[in-house]
């Protein structure tokens, strides 16, 4: 049971940190001019398709640590 809530934890505070930091790099790219939120969503759809990319691709990797470190040598 420990190593599920374990993995629930992770897995949550995976997707909060993805939408947090998601939305404070898209807030950034706004204050900054890059886009505006009334000429479109281009602006934020693009930030949203590579941040998740860069995101998963970090926990795709931690992942596989995390679970290299847990098989028995």
């Amino acid at each position: 049971m420990a190593g599920n809530l374990q993995a629930f934890g992770f897995l949550i505070t995976w997707v909060l940190g993805w939408g947090i930091l998601g939305s404070l790099i898209d807030a950034g790219f706004i204050r900054a001019g890059l886009y505006t939120l009334e000429s479109g969503q281009l602006g934020t759809t693009t930030t949203f398709v590579i941040w998740t990319l860069l995101w998963g691709a970090g926990g795709l990797r931690l992942f596989k640590l995390w679970i290299k470190a847990d098989k028995p040598s």
